[in-house]
Order: structure tokens, then sequence, then C-alpha cells
């Protein structure tokens, strides 16, 4: 999971990197800290916060505020400063709640999301289920053209929230077996 959000944001930093580089690729050394600045600096969805302001408990001056001062760099007396520094690593610790309830909230609305479209299936003891053959667990000697299914196995006990333990049909015990892992309900009526 932790990869896949490193490609993520790798993938950010790239896109922002060749917008910056369209006409000579050899500057990709000078460009690449205000690229990485840039991506520090901008407010995330999911918190509404930007990685500086959860870390320091401020908001960072860009590097063109310095440079043509804004209101904001030319109001500022060492004393305000200080105090405002004073109140915001006061307010960080709730700063960083609100992003984490707001985090949540945001998975809860991709997830009702998510279940409004997915057909989730619970098995009942005595079910014949098929299991999906993965990449991972498929045998070295299978084609392209083998079965993307195992099966049929009896569902012989429910051992969780869409786990269950599996039957052959002979009887014998399968490991644990996730059931939302794409196991389809196999048509055969019950004797």
């Amino acid at each position: 999971m932790a990869n896949g959000q490193a490609e993520s944001t790798n993938k950010i930093i790239i896109n922002n990197l060749k917008k910056r580089l369209e006409e000579s690729k050899g500057k990709w050394p000078e460009v690449l800290p205000g690229v990485l600045w840039a991506y520090r600096m901008t407010s995330k969805i999911g918190t509404g916060e930007t990685l500086f302001s959860l870390i320091y408990g401020a908001e960072a001056l860009i590097p063109v505020e310095i440079g043509d001062p804004s209101m904001r760099f030319t109001q500022v007396t060492d004393e305000s400063n200080g105090e405002e520094i004073r109140t915001n690593l006061d307010l960080l610790e709730e700063k960083r709640e609100a992003a984490l309830i707001r985090m949540e909230a945001q998975k809860q609305i991709i997830e009702r999301y998510y279940n409004r479209k997915a057909h989730l299936r619970y098995f009942k003891i005595g079910d014949f289920v098929l299991k999906k053959v993965f990449q991972t667990t498929k045998a070295t000697s299978a084609g392209k053209l083998s079965s993307n299914w195992e099966g049929p196995y009896k569902i012989q006990s429910i051992a969780g929230k869409g786990a269950y333990e599996l039957e052959t049909m002979e009887g014998k015990e399968m490991d644990q077996m996730e059931g939302t892992i794409k196991c389809l309900r196999f048509h055969i009526s019950k004797l």
C-alpha cells in the first residue's frame, strides 16, 4: 500500500517536472527543488492543509513573496511574528486532528460510493463457490488460456466478516479464503 502511495507521489512530481522542462530537459537539477517546494506547499484534498503546515504549524512564505514583498511580508514585525508562531504551535494539535477527521470523512464518502456500485455477496454454510486464481497462485506451467477459477468448493463454516473455511467436494478442508476475493456462487442445486 505504501509503495502505491510513493508511486502516486512520484508521478505527480515527474508530471510537474515535465511541465517545467518543456524545452530543455538538461536543467532538471536546477528545477527539482522548486517543484518539490511547490508539492509541499500545495494543500492536499484529503487534509485540506499543506504538508508544511501540518508539520510546522504555520504557512510558509513562498520565494516570490520574499523577492517581491506582499502585504503579509511587509506588515510583520518580530513581536507579532513570535506571537503568531506561539499561537500556531498551540493550535497545531487541533489542526492535525481536524485534518485527520477530514481524511476519515473522505474515506467514508469513497467507501459509500464504492459500495453503491459493488454487489457484495455473503454466503451461507453449504453453499458452493468458485475461487479466483490469481497470478501469484497460478501454476508455473499454466498458460494464458488456463482457467481463472478453481473449484467448486463447499463453505464449511464462516470464519469472520467475509472470510470462510472451505472444503473440497471430497470433504478435504482448505485454508481460510477471503470471501470478498471474488468468490462467485456456484449454481448447483442442493440435494
